[in-house]
């Protein structure tokens, strides 16, 4: 099952790339985007890496992209560690390679940036710096999710860990609009992500959100969800806080590893194991290739005027040819002002709502 666009864009795109964030150093980023170059290149105008020279150019030279007029390199001094303050960063390191990045989409050197480093630095700089769109007041990370039968956007994954009513209205906006452009859905099931299904169920600020939803009236919103619903299909964008996101993310993602690194053990166990392993390896192959995470990884920071991604920081070679695959499916068919709209009247819906409670 694709997503994106049905047929390819003619355009050509440049993109920036955080060399400096991930966990295992900038190899595995001009690894990943060495991987990704044969199957993007027909899209890409220039792919500018941004890091320390001294470090990144002898990567470029072992792999080849160094003499590839596709690929660009801009020094840069500083490095925000995953450990530090995202405001004290933002105010002493100015020449940083995730700084400097976001700059480059403010500027329109590039159409998106992908970074691998610290999310409370890169949704705080974003915003500065590219402001979000009229009447939102946080940008959301929205993922997709790959289950047995189809896909589906979990928004939000951890930029946002506010638990306000408005703030999940808008996500819901925002992971509609997504899923309408890049899953090729034309009425996408929302469902908002509680402690049960029956009315009631859920704290003030959810009950507040699912009373707007229901009277959104270019939303598809199916109601409230549990946990047992977000793997069966029933709704194609799930709701939540960016808290509850990023942990339903994760444990995912360590859980299809386990069972990964599970079965391969208890195959190794027995000769016949092995034998009916054996006979069995496309179906697990192709298991592995609609669920691994790395196919699915770069989660763009909507809600702003502008394309961010954020990988993950142990994001791997894989994973980063995955995410500059899904950065291009985004910018193809997402116009990021097509929500303005649908936010001016949830907004104008919590308005009334005060208004009536006052």
């Amino acid at each position: 099952m694709s997503f994106g666009p049905q047929q390819p864009s003619l355009q050509k795109f440049c993109i920036g790339i955080d060399a400096m964030g991930s966990d295992y150093g900038p190899e595995e980023v001009v690894a990943g985007i060495h991987r990704a170059l044969q199957a993007v290149a027909p899209r890409i105008q220039k792919i500018t890496l941004l890091g320390d020279e001294t470090i990144v150019r002898p990567l470029v030279d072992r792999y080849g992209l160094s003499t590839s007029p596709l690929i660009g390199l801009q020094h840069t001094s500083e490095v925000i560690h995953m450990d530090e303050n995202p405001l004290q960063a933002l105010k002493h390191k100015k020449e940083a390679s995730m700084f400097q990045g976001i700059e480059g989409i403010q500027d329109g050197r590039w159409n998106a940036f992908l970074s691998c480093g610290n999310t409370g630095a890169l949704m705080a700089s974003s915003t500065l710096k590219l402001r979000t769109i009229e009447g939102i007041n946080r940008p959301s990370l929205a993922s997709i999710i790959p289950t047995k039968t189809n896909r589906f956007i979990l928004i939000d994954v951890g930029a946002n860990p506010t638990h306000e009513a408005k703030v999940l209205v808008h996500n819901a906006i925002l992971g509609s609009h997504f899923a309408q452009a890049v899953l090729q859905l034309p009425h996408p099931r929302i469902g908002l992500l509680t402690i049960g299904t029956e009315e009631g169920k859920g704290d003030m600020p959810i009950q507040t959100a699912h009373t707007i939803l229901k009277q959104c009236k270019n939303l598809s919103y199916t109601g409230l969800i549990e946990g047992f619903d977000v793997f069966q299909g029933t709704v194609d964008v799930v709701v939540c806080d960016g808290f509850v996101g990023n942990i339903i993310l994760k444990t995912c993602e360590s859980l299809f590893l386990q069972i990964q690194s599970f079965l391969k053990e208890k195959i190794q166990e027995t000769c016949i194991r092995k034998l009916g392993a054996f006979f069995c390896q496309g179906a697990f192959q192709e298991m592995k290739k609609q669920l691994a995470p790395e196919k699915f990884s770069g989660a763009p920071l909507l809600g702003l005027n502008g394309w961010v991604f954020k990988a993950h920081g142990s994001s791997k070679a894989a994973a980063i040819a995955g995410a500059i695959q899904m950065m291009l499916a985004c910018i193809e068919v997402y116009p990021i002002q097509t929500v303005k709209t649908d936010i001016h009247q949830a907004n104008a819906l919590f308005e009334k709502l005060s208004s009536s409670s006052e």
